[in-house]
């Protein structure tokens, strides 16, 4: 497939994009430093559940991502599948494309207590440096979920990055915390 053609994928029902296609795949994370998720078995071990293969699913944020760019076609009719749906979807989608646009692989961070997790290269060569939370600018984190947020991203070995929209400046604030031992 020739550079710049529009992805090989398929629309689910639910308004996800399935890759079946190793190559594409390969050219959406070369292309673009896009990851989804391997979802299906692995064909010379089927019952195991450590290793997973095609097809792959993108997250909501890279199918929209890849609309924008009008790098995939065809879309679902019923545009109430599409993601973003909420105001906290669209703030999350800024956040995507603002950290993406910093050079980083993203992933989806709700295993580790977090909306996001950065690799600052490939996923399959790097561990991810830092769990994100997007927070509303407009309410405070009380003293217990900042201790929460920090000690959680220390367990599992990230640096907590709390970002928030200001829609006043139209611009995120991100702070990094990393909890340390002391004494």
């Amino acid at each position: 497939m020739q550079q710049g053609a529009p992805y090989n994928v398929k629309w689910s029902d639910n308004g996800q994009i399935l890759v079946f296609d190793a190559d594409t795949v390969m050219r959406l994370r070369r292309d673009h430093r896009l990851v989804g998720a391997l979802e299906g078995c692995h064909p010379s071990n089927p019952h195991q559940n450590g290793y997973f293969g095609l097809p792959l699913i993108l997250l909501p944020e890279e199918t929209a991502y890849l609309l924008e760019l009008n790098a995939i076609h065809n879309p679902p009719a019923d545009h109430s599948l599409l993601w973003p749906k909420t105001a906290r979807d669209h703030i999350l989608f800024k956040l995507f494309k603002d950290l993406h646009s910093r050079g980083y692989y993203l992933t989806r961070g709700l295993k580790y207590g977090a909306d996001y997790l950065l690799y600052p290269g490939e996923p399959m060569r790097y561990h991810s440096s830092h769990a994100v939370t997007l927070v509303d600018h407009d309410v405070s984190i009380t003293p217990r979920e900042l201790i929460t947020l920090g000690r959680l991203g220390t367990a599992v070995k990230k640096i907590r990055l709390l970002s928030s929209w200001n829609p006043n400046t139209s611009k995120f604030t991100h702070i990094t915390m990393n909890w340390s031992a002391i004494g």
